[in-house]
């Protein structure tokens, strides 16, 4: 068995046409043979994308009901992601206590002299939290000023790279 991408989309394309109803007609797909098209839904449907009504009999002979498109499929084969990408989204919360420990960490870790750093130090652990609020918001203001230098550290953590 070879999966083929192309087919894949193709049986995926045809199965969206018939939503929310079920078809016969991407077992025998235009092009491609009946085994390539079986394959390649069994292929889809391990993935969630399909229910691909193929049944396997106990003397080893294949049935096919009927195949359907799930909206998992839906979502996978449109641009923007269908409603599945907006499910998805993720929020993170850090909270003000962890940030004022990220930035006493990175002023701790600065070449500042050591007079200046715990003056620092201590102006940011009495700070109210509105002060520290808008200090964070420029501190992020200004790591999206500098994002550019960034990339090549955000591109290499994205594909798994060690900064």
């Amino acid at each position: 068995m070879k999966l083929n991408r192309e087919l894949q989309r193709a049986l995926l394309e045809e199965l969206r046409d018939f939503y929310p109803r079920s078809s016969q007609s991407a077992y025998n797909l235009g092009g491609y043979s009946q085994a390539d098209c079986v394959d390649n839904l069994m292929y889809l449907e391990e993935q969630g994308l399909v229910e691909s009504g193929i049944k396997f009999t106990l003397n080893g002979s294949i049935t096919f009901v009927q195949a359907r498109i799930t909206a998992r499929g839906i979502d996978f084969i449109e641009d923007d992601g269908g409603v599945g990408a907006a499910l998805a989204v993720v929020t993170v919360k850090l909270h003000e206590d962890t940030l004022r420990q990220l930035i006493e960490a990175k002023i701790q870790a600065s070449n500042l002299p050591d007079e200046q750093k715990s003056g620092i130090l201590k102006a940011l652990r009495e700070a109210p939290g509105e002060t520290t609020k808008q200090l964070i918001t420029k501190l992020v203001d200004l790591g999206m000023e500098n994002a550019t230098k960034a990339l090549p550290l955000i591109q290499t953590l994205l594909q798994g790279g060690q900064p």
